[in-house]
């Protein structure tokens, strides 16, 4: 039933799914580069997107694509690469709650780009939450050690990049369909994040089980749960209603990293991420207004 309850429980799911995603990568994060990392999360996610090919519709979809829609999503999949090199390269380096906080800029700059580039007019509101989200993010960079700070520079690029992507996806969303946006950007995503690793002059290994066992369970908990539960929050209900509710991912973060690996952000990052995540919600709530 497609009802308000289920896109909210959708929606609910998709934060608590992305939340945990931050864990079992952070700990592989431990041992391999984050280029590796990101690599081999798309091997196994371009492995279980393939899994649409056995519905016939979505079979139908995916393998009759248009030559502009693979320009475009080879060009999304090229930013998204960019994005999660810098999101990998900050989750290594800072705890995973913090750098979910840092993740949620993503919605200040999209409203930010919107305004550039689709001439969307900021309400005052708006500007309102987008000032308390710069003081959340001023204090991750100026009130933290240095390596928060280092941390917090990569996961805001990690932001505007994925901006960019979103904002590029809201302009052509009635021409990507989702079975194959997602197949061909996890395709694309591949050899894109294999010519990133061989450029930082890495070389190309297999880790041993366990990381590659904890690099297919982000791949699953992210790229494939995380994103069709939010496809599927989508049809349930607004974006603006799904995007508040999945503004408590770094909540779940922070529990599901306290619990797994005794993680817990210091007072100082909890002010600076409740500001931010705090700036996000206001602003949403000016868009559903």
């Amino acid at each position: 039933m497609k009802s308000k309850y289920s896109g909210d429980l959708f929606a609910l799911t998709c934060a608590i799914s992305t939340g945990l995603a931050n864990i079992p990568e952070k700990i592989a994060l431990d041992n391999v580069s984050a280029e590796i990392l990101n690599f081999y999360l798309f091997v196994f996610a371009g492995i279980l997107s393939a899994v649409s090919l056995f519905n016939t519709e979505k079979r139908r979809e995916i393998l009759s694509p248009e030559p502009k829609i693979l320009s475009l999503i080879f060009f999304l999949s090229i930013s998204y690469a960019f994005a999660l090199t810098f999101g990998m390269s900050g989750l290594k380096i800072i705890q995973p709650a913090t750098a979910s906080f840092l993740s949620r800029f993503e919605i200040i700059f999209t409203i930010a780009l919107a305004y550039m580039l689709l001439k969307e007019r900021l309400t005052p509101v708006e500007t309102l939450g987008g000032v308390i989200a710069v003081a959340g993010l001023f204090i991750f960079k100026y009130r933290t050690n240095m390596i928060i700070s280092e941390g917090a520079s990569f996961m805001v690029l990690s932001a505007l990049f994925f901006a960019i992507s979103e904002v590029i996806v809201k302009r052509n969303i009635g021409r990507l369909g989702t079975a194959s946006f997602l197949f061909y950007r996890n395709l694309f995503l591949v050899p894109i994040l294999l010519a990133i690793l061989l450029f930082r002059k890495q070389t190309l290994y297999l880790p041993d089980y366990k990381i590659l066992l904890l690099t297919a369970s982000g791949a699953l908990l992210g790229p494939i749960i995380g994103r069709a539960t939010y496809q599927m929050a989508l049809k349930r209900i607004d974006i603006s209603r799904a995007a508040l509710i999945t503004q408590s991912t770094p909540l779940f973060t922070a529990l599901f990293a306290l619990v797994i690996i005794q993680s817990l952000p210091s007072p100082i990052e909890w002010l600076g991420g409740l500001l931010i995540v705090g700036g996000v919600i206001v602003v949403k709530l000016s868009q559903r207004s």
